[in-house]
Parts: structure tokens; sequence; C-alpha cells
């Protein structure tokens, strides 16, 4: 089930008795269970009513005997287990779902983790299992333009570059940004550059974003005037996000070059937005596979180097030596 399946049924209040909630985006796990919490039952009944443990704190026969009390003064108990990867003895828990309490609601929230369908049997049968798989970066631009509808608020495709270029694909920062917009801007309004700039910290100018358009369009100036902002704010533009944007970036630029140049492969390597294919293609076409292959080697070096392989030089000087080397 995906998450715009199930949140219309618990709207609905129409509660399962057994979530499983895994896999690598924490994010959604977090917006299904926090909703549970804040739904399920009225704030007033909740003292008596809802737990909330975790998993190295308890193990599954504890989690089990809270969900098998009988409830007071309601219909039924909500039990949400946080980080249950650390829970012990989860297959009794599983087990629990074969024959789950009819007066419970019982959330197990397991981050960054999978369990094989065979073990889920139960659950699947008799409650929910939700996979919040990690989002591609190609797709984050699309996701921001939907997600901030949210807020009540619209964003032009371009600015929606700007946040996923710079902040990459951190879901739970990127809403809380338009969380904290809420605040500064009234309904309906449209998030700009500007804005970004001002409310988030994102320069519409000195980015990530721009800094790869640059370099691909061989702009040098242009480029050394970003690593300058970029060495003059390095805590804000640390060198290990600029290196990984950069690495995405070219190796996007290869992969295309050695595919056959289909339109199947463009929408693979780049995603389904026609702005974005159009001007990956156009900075691929401007590389040769040979050039795209030093490029990625020079910034394998200076990973290494940020992370202290080789290398004593401050940050700002790596990055400037990084930026001359793929210049010349």
């Amino acid at each position: 089930m995906t998450y715009d399946q199930l949140l219309p049924n618990l709207q609905k209040k129409q509660f399962a008795p057994v979530y499983f909630l895994m896999g690598d985006e924490p994010f959604y796990i977090d917006e299904i269970s926090n909703y549970i919490e804040d739904n399920a039952m009225p704030e007033e009944q909740r003292d008596f009513n809802q737990m909330l443990v975790y998993g190295k704190e308890t193990d599954a026969d504890e989690v089990i005997a809270m969900a098998k009390e009988f409830p007071f003064g309601t219909e039924k108990r909500v039990v949400i287990v946080k980080e249950a990867k650390d829970l012990k003895n989860m297959d009794r828990l599983l087990k629990y779902a074969e024959a789950p309490s009819k007066t419970a609601i019982v959330v197990i929230c397991y981050k960054y983790a999978t369990l094989r369908a065979s073990q889920l049997k139960a659950v699947e049968k008799n409650g929910v299992v939700f996979h919040s798989e990690k989002m591609k970066d190609y797709s984050l631009p699309a996701w921001i333009q939907k997600h901030v509808t949210k807020y009540n608020f619209k964003i032009q495709q371009v600015v929606a570059n700007l946040l996923a270029e710079n902040i990459g694909v951190d879901l739970s920062r990127i809403d809380n940004e338009f969380k904290k917009l809420t605040i500064f801007l009234p309904p309906s309004s449209e998030i700009t550059a500007d804005i970004v700039e001002k409310h988030i910290g994102i320069s519409k100018e000195y980015n990530v974003f721009e800094l790869q358009n640059a370099l691909a369009e061989r702009k040098i100036d242009k480029a050394y005037k970003i690593v300058h902002y970029f060495c003059q704010n390095i805590k804000q533009t640390p060198n290990v996000l600029t290196i990984n944007s950069l690495a995405s970036f070219y190796l996007k630029l290869l992969a295309y070059n050695l595919s056959d140049k289909s339109i199947e492969a463009k929408t693979k390597v780049f995603g389904k937005n026609d702005y974005i294919q159009r001007i990956n293609v156009g900075y691929a076409q401007n590389h040769s596979v040979l050039e795209l292959q030093k490029i990625i080697g020079i910034l394998r070096e200076y990973d290494a180097k940020n992370k202290g392989v080789d290398s004593q030089l401050p940050d700002e000087e790596l990055l400037k030596e990084l930026v001359y080397k793929i210049t010349h």
C-alpha cells in the first residue's frame, strides 16, 4: 500500500489493528505514525490508552501485553513502537499479528531496514504493511512541487530544482522548511527564489545547482565566483554536499553518453521532467566520455581528500583545487 492509498483511510478513521512501517525513507514512516498518534483518539483519552515505546527500552512481550489490555473509556488502545529495529523477539510480535486484538492499534516503526514478505504474511492479511522506499534524486523536484500544496503554497520548477540540488533527498528537512514558511507567508503564496534565499538560506545565485551549470557551460569566471562564496560560507555549503552533488551530476551525463540516446534512456537517466531532460542532454552533448571520466576521477580523488586521505588542506583550499582541476 502506498502513502497516497493509506492516508484517506486514516483520515476516515478506518484504522487497521497492526501497521508495519518499514524502509529507508523515514519521512513517510513518521508521517503515518504521527498521524495515528495525533488522530486515533481524542487527546483527553490518550493518558490511559495510548502508549509510545522504543525498541531498545522494551520487548515484544511487553508490546503485546499493552495491546491486549482492555481500553479505558474508549473503544481502542494505541501502541506505537519507535525504533522497532532494536526490539527484542520481533518474531513474537509478528506472530501476534496472526490474531491481533480487536481493541488495539499497534504501529511498528521499522526504519532503515525491511523484512521479507514471508515474515509479514500475517500483517499483510490482518493489517497494513507499508514500505517507504528512498526517493530517487530525479524524482525530487516533482515531489517538491506536489508536496508544497500541502501547505497551500505554489512553487515553480526552477525553484524546486534549486531546493532539490541544495538540500538533496531529505524529505523531512524540506517539509520542515515549508512548515516554517507558513509563519511568514500567507496562504496561496508562491515560494520564489528570493523567499528561498531569505528564509531557507539558499542563495539564488551561489548554490550547487548554479555551480554545476557554470561548470557544464564552461563559464569559469562564474564558477570561481560561486566557489569564492562557498569558501566564505563553508559551514552552510560543506564540501561533502558540493562533491556529492557534482559527482551525481557528472555520473548522469556519463550514463547518458554511454547509452543508446533513446527516449527511454533519457528518461531513465534524467527522469521524466522535460526541462531537466533538455538542459542535461545539452550538457552531455558538450562533453566527451573521456572528459567525463576524468572529471569523475577528480571528484573521487577529492572526496577521499575531503575525508582526510593524503591531505591536510583546509576545506576551502580543497574546494578551490577541485574546481581548478575540473576547469583545466
